[in-house]
């Protein structure tokens, strides 16, 4: 896999080197948080991502990194539902990212 990721044509989650379960999930963690993926969603974040100018995509990253790092501060359990998709959704913005970047494999859980 050559890194970074230009075109998702022929990429699946297999070829990140991303064990899924027998629901197509999988788990990472983040500052001793776990979060599962359906690989059907971050192959499409991804793909996503791709068709995102540069200058866009790296304010949203922006955002995504901030809502995480409040969301593990504040606690997930203690997030309103309105906040928790909005974690879920940065959460999955910022792994897209890592991954094609090729920086994901050591946020996998093993």
């Amino acid at each position: 896999m050559e890194y970074p990721i230009k075109d998702m044509k022929d990429i699946g989650i297999e070829d990140l080197g991303i064990e899924v379960d027998g629901e197509g999930s999988f788990a990472v963690q983040i500052k001793g948080y776990e979060h599962r993926f359906t690989a059907e969603e971050v192959v499409a974040e991804m793909s996503d991502q791709l068709e995102v100018r540069n200058s866009i995509k790296n304010a949203l990253l922006r955002k995504a990194q901030k809502v995480i790092l409040s969301g593990l501060k504040k606690g997930r359990l203690r997030l309103s539902e309105e906040e928790l998709e909005d974690f879920d959704l940065n959460m999955l913005i910022w792994f897209a990212d890592k991954a094609l970047k090729g920086e994901h494999k050591s946020y996998l859980t093993k």
